[in-house]
């Protein structure tokens, strides 16, 4: 599931103090997978949106009539919960969460920040219920409403929490907001209630402050911290919603409790409360959907538009399907046209844009599959734009300070550079998780991949000559599975630059330092993650040693992708 992301820190600084051309060798960690979690969340709104409606305004024959909002909620929240818990079981995901242990028991346990994320979740998905059951309101109209407030809350949580927004997803807000323009200006056909304008007000909040907690937890590649933000927000989410619900049920005071309460009682022995849990199902998987497409790495202002359009287009299929079947209004010119710039919208988020790399995944799944045609199978032709080193002149020569073995088949090497600074923690850390990430890759043992014609070596900027790897990193090495070799620590030079084929920097600072020492290796110098500086653990504990390996070994596979080593093959 390569939308599974893990944390961000809050201050990303891909391309600050950067010129143009140095940006452009700076690439995001991407995947294709938000467009089938894009499908997905089509295919289930569409189904929640049309049910809720037809439900609300009492379409479906042989029901009782209209349902209010209030009573439907209760039985669709109770059935997301029950969809939600069982899907994470499923997946065996529970272990992914916080544990504390109560009577010596170790239960799932959400963190702060995650728990006041359910809260806003909680909220979000009883807003949305209601929100589709106010008469005089179309479906369009009312996620127009949700969706218009969110595309613009995207941005300025990109903007608090420090996150690049790229071109594309500049024009995809614009144009969906265009679209969201020209849905509003059929305004004068709707009745808006002080009640509507409520409840899509606190959907906003609770979107405004769910953005800002994710964006500073979990938007990136490591796939534990993802699925651990995931797990504890659902775990309190839906949960918390029915036990709201529940609540007010027992309370009893007033229309609105009352209706809860018939919704928990008189109304499961209707036929219309199987119609009501099957949206609550269908809101269960658009939920997981959607989640996984904010937890995309990219910034907000990238995934919102995806969510937005997908659920536009699915309230543009649910209208017209009522329109069909239970002779409702079409959607009016305006919202026909607002469709077509929601497609618009969505072909500037399009992978064209990244069309080179795009097709170099699809080559590793085909090669992956086992395809053997010449025009698929990754690698027959390299595609490393860097220099393939002659042997004399490798570290299989003789590099300073640790000297591979090697390539014994005479072949030229092609070196991998990891650099930091003082080369006794990151790079080394990087440099053996790069090598095993290799080893994986080439189907050949960890202690044959310097004699294989690639490999991973590491420098540091300011480092102490033959200074060993820290204990901690060492440590952090052998927890996660990886070998632990001899290491000495050595200095960047600019012969070493010239050879390699590719730099990689734990940060921008080390990166200038590299361009700095030999401004003729910018082509192939990077940073390791483009998005933000790797941290450096010194004295932060083993924890944080352990997390920075786990993120060096996400960013070791994402940039290996985008050099196109796939599995099997040797470039």
């Amino acid at each position: 599931m390569s939308q599974f992301r893990e944390f961000i820190r809050p201050h990303s600084r891909d391309g600050q103090h950067q010129t143009e051309d140095s940006r452009s060798n700076t690439h995001r960690r991407y995947g294709l997978g938000i467009w089938a979690l894009g499908l997905g969340f089509y295919l289930f709104y569409t189904p929640y949106s049309g049910l809720t409606k037809a439900l609300s305004n009492g379409l479906l024959p042989g029901l009782h009539g209209p349902v209010k909002g209030t009573v439907l909620l209760p039985i669709s929240a109770i059935a997301t919960v029950a969809g939600m818990l069982s899907f994470i079981t499923v997946m065996g995901w529970w272990k992914y969460a916080g544990h504390r242990e109560f009577f010596g028991i170790s239960v799932p346990f959400p963190r702060r920040l995650t728990f006041l994320s359910g809260v806003c979740m909680a909220t979000i998905m009883g807003t949305t219920t209601l929100a589709f059951s106010f008469g005089g309101l179309s479906i369009v109209l009312v996620l127009v409403l949700l969706r218009g407030g969110t595309l613009i809350i995207a941005p300025v949580v990109d903007r608090i929490v420090g996150r690049r927004v790229r071109w594309f997803s500049w024009a995809a807000m614009f144009m969906s907001l265009t679209a969201v323009a020209l849905v509003l200006s059929d305004a004068q056909h709707y009745q808006v209630t002080i009640a509507a304008v409520i409840d899509v007000a606190a959907y906003l909040t609770a979107y405004f402050f769910k953005l800002q907690f994710m964006s500073r937890l979990a938007k990136s590649d490591e796939k534990g911290a993802t699925l651990r933000y995931f797990v504890e927000e659902q775990m309190v989410a839906a949960p918390l919603l029915v036990l709201v619900v529940i609540a007010m049920a027992i309370v009893g005071t007033g229309d609105v409790m009352m209706e809860f309460r018939f919704g928990l009682t008189t109304f499961l022995a209707r036929p219309d409360a199987i119609f009501a849990a099957l949206a609550g199902f269908f809101y269960a998987a658009l939920c997981i959907c959607t989640t996984f497409i904010f937890l995309d790495r990219r910034e907000n202002t990238f995934c919102m538009p995806m969510h937005c359009g997908s659920s536009l287009l699915s309230g543009f299929t649910a209208t017209y399907i009522l329109a069909y079947l239970f002779d409702q209004n079409s959607p009016s010119s305006a919202q026909i046209t607002s469709a077509v710039m929601v497609v618009l919208a969505l072909g500037f988020l399009s992978p064209l844009h990244h069309f080179d790399r795009s097709l170099a995944k699809l080559k590793n799944v085909f090669a992956q599959l086992g395809l053997k045609s010449p025009a698929l199978v990754v690698g027959a032709k390299s595609s490393l734009p860097g220099r393939r080193v002659p042997v004399a002149r490798s570290a299989a020569a003789g590099l300073p300070g640790r000297g591979p073995a090697g390539n014994s088949s005479g072949k030229p090497v092609r070196l991998l550079l990891f650099v930091c600074s003082a080369n006794t923690c990151r790079s080394p850390m990087a440099e053996v998780i790069a090598n095993a990430e290799l080893s994986a890759r080439l189907q050949i043992s960890f202690a044959a991949v310097n004699k294989n014609g690639i490999h991973a070596i590491s420098a540091g900027i300011s480092a102490s000559v033959d200074a060993p790897m820290t204990p901690e990193a060492q440590r952090a090495l052998q927890y996660l599975g990886f070998p632990v070799v001899p290491h000495r620590a050595r200095n960047l030079t600019a012969d070493l630059a010239h050879q390699v084929e590719r730099i990689y920097c734990m940060t921008q600072a080390h990166r200038s330092a590299v361009l700095a020492m030999l401004p003729s290796a910018a082509e192939k110098t990077q940073c390791l993650d483009p998005d933000i500086d790797v941290q450096d653990p010194v004295g932060s504990g083993l924890d944080a040693y352990l997390q920075c390996a786990r993120n060096i070994h996400t960013l070791v596979r994402a940039r290996f992708d985008e050099l196109d080593l796939g599995y099997g093959v040797q470039g």
